[in-house]
């Protein structure tokens, strides 16, 4: 059966007329996102990646939302099962933070799209779950639990939807030198992902003890 090569913009082998699967539609969708971006994502230009025409997904796809539940369903089938422990629940909210951001930023222009849409996925709304039952079982009120998950949320998606490596790849004149002195000093491929270990750390470690 057809399948990208991994989940993201690889190629997507085609796919023999009556084997067609919604995971291979759901990994072909995944594959025109990531390269080449969300307002490429057609129920043509998905069937043009698996080879077949493009009434057949209709087979087995409601439409465009439900290709973007795929798209969100093989994404979050990334992240491992979490193991929380509220004796623990700043480390539980590092690893939960890690390996969703793990997960999401191998995909960033699916991440645009999802961010927008209601948690329908049943393994995400287990996670957010997990973690909020790990909070209150620490000694969280219910809506303070609520404001910490939000806030890890906030860190993992704005950093994955607004890099901060892009916004500076062009060179700075002599009317930024601390800035030009500070964007020469790192190195591009890592500042992104720098930047998010230490803020997510500095926001877990800031957090109050539960009263």
């Amino acid at each position: 059966m057809g399948g990208a090569s991994d989940h993201g913009g690889g190629p997507v082998t085609q796919t023999r007329r009556g084997s067609l699967t919604r995971h291979d539609i759901g990994l072909a969708a995944l594959a025109v996102v990531d390269g080449e971006g969300a307002e490429a994502l057609t129920v043509r230009r998905i069937a043009a990646k698996l080879g077949v025409q493009a009434p057949s997904l209709y087979s087995h796809v409601a439409g465009k939302d439900d290709i973007l539940e795929l798209i969100t369903e093989i994404i979050t089938a990334d992240i491992p099962p979490l193991q929380l422990d509220p004796a623990d629940w700043r480390a539980g909210l590092l690893d939960w933070a890690s390996t969703y951001h793990a997960a999401f930023a191998k995909h960033p222009n699916a991440v645009g799209i999802i961010a927008r849409r209601a948690v329908t996925i049943a393994e995400s709304r287990q996670a957010y779950e997990d973690v909020v039952a790990m909070l209150v079982g620490a000694g969280f009120a219910p809506a303070a639990a609520l404001r910490v998950v939000l806030g890890i949320d906030y860190v993992v998606l704005g950093s994955i939807l607004a890099p901060f490596s892009p916004a500076f790849d062009q060179p700075l004149g002599d009317d930024y030198p601390a800035l030009r002195t500070a964007i020469r000093a790192t190195e591009p491929a890592e500042v992104d992902r720098t930047a998010f270990r230490e803020a997510v750390r500095s926001y877990v470690a800031g957090l109050p003890e539960p009263s």
